[in-house]
């Protein structure tokens, strides 16, 4: 487990806003819909619930995590099931970009040192990386622990 310094620099580059057509009816989606992403991407603010992903381009495990995480992604979606949502502890908007990029991974992101982190109700108790938080659609914590226990996210999510 890589042991992240959670006292990265903020960053002077601006993420652009992204807005959404869905309707906000749970405290999630909410959020989402507060929230401006970094990333084109924007999360299905109708998921039975989320994973948000702590990780970073710099962090060897968190880029040994990545493909696993992506390959599952398509089956975690599948009936609005299980979103993703990044929160990159890359110390600049345009690494975390890169890092996404270089994985071509379909997630939104957030930068974890954010007011965006905040809103979406990630607490700010991290102290390593790759780590996800697994919540329902209210934001009730459901799992958190080393990015490796995604594998199990159909426990997590009562998905058979």
């Amino acid at each position: 487990m890589m042991t992240a310094g959670l006292s990265t620099a903020n960053t002077a580059e601006s993420a652009p806003s992204v807005a959404t057509n869905d309707c906000a009816t749970t405290a999630i989606s909410q959020s989402i819909e507060r929230t401006d992403f970094i990333t084109p991407h924007k999360p299905a603010t109708k998921a039975k619930y989320y994973m948000y992903l702590c990780t970073a381009f710099w962090c060897a495990p968190c880029r040994k995590e990545m493909p696993n995480i992506i390959a599952e992604y398509e089956e975690m979606k599948k009936d609005n099931h299980v979103e993703v949502i990044v929160l990159s502890f890359d110390h600049h908007i345009s690494g975390a970009l890169r890092y996404l990029e270089l994985y071509d991974a379909p997630f939104a992101a957030v930068m974890y040192n954010s007011k965006q982190r905040t809103q979406l109700g990630v607490p700010g108790d991290i102290d390593c990386i790759p780590y996800i938080y697994v919540v329902d659609a209210n934001g009730n914590f459901i799992h958190r622990g080393h990015a490796s226990t995604f594998q199990n996210w159909r426990q997590y999510t009562k998905k058979d």
